[in-house]
């Protein structure tokens, strides 16, 4: 009985084989479909800390926190090869997020490009490396901005 409950009490961390590239997303606004962005801005970065009533609540109730590691798993899919189903569902988030006003955008700005950068550590060195930068996503599509 207690080897049933051990691996219960004190489960073992060994599935993982080791520590991959993390991906890290960044998005640009821009005014023509085919222009090239200019400025790239981290979407949802961390905070530098977090309070203690805040982090219980976080604890409790996050659905931005359980969004973004739904984007970041979309992400590492991509990390695999080209899918228009993951860019299609980061891309949505994204302007959702505009329409949200989590981010500002100015008035000339009708699209959102993102790209995905791979962030890993090798031999003591941080590689980051963009793997992905998707097709424009037009803002108006969420409802407007």
């Amino acid at each position: 009985m207690i080897k049933l409950l051990f691996p219960i009490l004190f489960p073992s961390w060994r599935f993982f084989s080791s520590i991959g590239p993390s991906p890290r997303i960044d998005v640009a606004f821009i005014a023509e479909k085919n222009a090239e962005p200019q400025a790239w801005l981290p979407f949802r970065s961390l905070p530098e800390q977090v309070g203690f009533a805040a982090g219980v609540r976080r604890l409790l109730h996050n659905p931005i926190w359980n969004e973004r590691l739904y984007i970041n798993t979309c992400a590492e899919h991509l990390f695999e090869g080209p899918s228009d189903f993951y860019a299609q569902e980061i891309g949505v988030r994204l302007v959702n997020a505009v329409f949200n006003r989590e981010m500002n955008v100015d008035d000339a700005s009708q699209y959102l490009v993102f790209r995905i950068r791979a962030i890993e550590f090798d031999a003591g060195q941080v590689r980051d490396e963009v793997v992905f930068i998707s097709q424009p996503f037009l803002l108006q599509a969420a409802g407007g901005k």
